[in-house]
């Protein structure tokens, strides 16, 4: 176990060379550290104030570079602690050696994530908002940043502040009930219990709901674009990228391995799959791309599934099922809406609510926009959005003991069944913030940071 009581130092700006480049110190001998590397900046006399001055060699006395630095004292720092910086040019060699020397006056190199943890030892941050951290440096579009930036800022927990409130006032009255077995809960207590528990799962499976979300947003999400040989894949991926990624050919079979390509929906980071046309007679190096095909119909989180508008006995068998497995996730797509074979009529009726467009001329695109974003966000919660499988993890087996307490108090079961599981619901809850979480578990959330925070 790392001891709190020492001072660490490392880079805390991205590798490679920029104009600036950071070098972060926290701990107890912040000062006499900065001190020794830029002397003449004399920061400790100014705390908060960018102060000018040249990082020297201890031993030597050389100059390194010249650097803005500031010393800012415990408690009010994003660590807790006393804390110093040194901005320095960013290039690599530089920033390296103001950290040996750094480092040569006292403190060690922080771990990953040690800077983060530090804060949330020192009570400036709650779990939730330490893995916001990293959430909103890996954020790949506006809206996952304001999903992170927002539960930076504690969103998760005012979001479940309340229904943390109501576990634990019902979980104490439970237990007092404990002191005296002989006598029954009151009828119209109980009542009040069970209303105010079904309030609570309420808000709860909206927050597991929201899970999905977050996932999106952090992860980004997968839509394949799938469908048989010839019915326009390429070219819709094309269109809806606006640019020639795929290649576009008349002659079936054309796209033979997985085209990938980055793109954003209402904020949600997508990457679109252009997969290989499902067909049968095909090669074998055909057949290959169609395995990749259906692997990745399974891993996807939306489908367009590009159907030949004036073709309709390409829909075979396969098709369909395709079309019932994958019924939630799936977007029916007829193509080719502007020639004149083009009738919608003649598909099955469960096309019957495809999106009708043209690739080639970009026609109904929009149309297709909007049910990319209704499919993709469904079930999203408002207030909160859970984006972690520790989040999520907490919050249902909260929802469960609550679940399981509210039946026991419907039954008129045993009181101490019902604050059994109404206490291990308040625990559930406590570790999503980590007020009573366990050592491996923190360890697990910090461990996954990067240097320097």
């Amino acid at each position: 176990m790392l001891s709190a009581a020492d001072t660490i130092a490392a880079i805390a700006t991205a590798a490679g060379n920029a104009a600036l480049g950071i070098v972060r110190i926290s701990g107890p001998d912040a000062k006499d550290v900065l001190q020794k590397v830029v002397p003449a900046a004399n920061a400790m006399n100014a705390p908060r104030q960018l102060r000018f001055g040249r990082a020297r060699d201890i031993e030597s006395g050389v100059i390194i570079d010249e650097v803005l630095c500031f010393y800012a004292p415990a408690p009010a720092t994003a660590t807790g602690e006393d804390v110093a910086e040194i901005h320095g040019h960013g290039g690599a060699l530089v920033l390296n050696q103001l950290l040996r020397q750094v480092l040569h006056a006292g403190a060690r190199l922080a771990t990953p994530g040690e800077f983060t943890r530090r804060a949330y030892t020192n009570g400036k941050m709650d779990l939730t908002q330490a893995e916001a951290v990293m959430s909103l440096i890996g954020a790949r579009s506006e809206r996952a940043a304001r999903t992170a930036a927002r539960q930076l800022g504690g969103a998760i927990g005012e979001a479940l502040a309340a229904e943390y409130d109501h576990v634990t006032r019902i979980s104490a009255m439970l237990e007092v009930c404990l002191d005296f077995p002989d006598e029954d809960l009151p009828a119209e207590q109980t009542f009040e219990f069970i209303k105010r528990l079904t309030e609570v799962s309420e808000k709860l499976l909206g927050a597991v709901r929201s899970y999905r979300m977050g996932q999106l947003l952090t992860r980004g999400a997968k839509v394949v674009i799938a469908g048989p040989s010839n019915a326009g894949k390429s070219s819709l991926l094309n269109a809806l990228i606006n640019e020639d990624k795929a290649l576009v050919d008349s002659v079936p079979g054309t796209t033979r391995d997985i085209v990938e390509a980055p793109f954003e929906i209402d904020g949600i980071p997508v990457t679109f799959l252009d997969t290989a046309g499902l067909r049968f007679g095909a090669k074998k190096v055909e057949q290959m791309g169609m395995e990749k095909s259906r692997k990745a119909l399974s891993q996807a989180d939306l489908i367009l599934l590009v159907l030949d508008g004036g073709d309709p006995k390409s829909v075979t068998k396969e098709i369909v099922e395709i079309v019932d497995l994958y019924e939630d996730s799936l977007i029916p797509v007829l193509n080719k809406c502007d020639l004149p074979l083009f009738d919608s009529r003649a598909f099955p009726a469960a096309l019957k609510d495809a999106v009708q467009i043209s690739a080639s001329n970009k026609l109904n695109l929009d149309e297709l926009h909007q049910e990319m974003s209704k499919k993709l966000s469904a079930g999203q919660a408002t207030d909160v959005i859970l984006t972690t499988a520790r989040q999520l993890t907490a919050v249902e087996t909260a929802l469960d003991h609550i679940t399981t307490a509210k039946i026991v108090l419907e039954d008129n079961g045993p009181p101490e069944l019902a604050a059994a599981d109404m206490r291990w619901a308040r625990e559930a809850l406590a570790s999503l913030w980590g007020r009573d979480a366990q050592t491996d578990v923190i360890d697990t959330i910090f461990l996954s940071f990067c240097l320097g925070k």
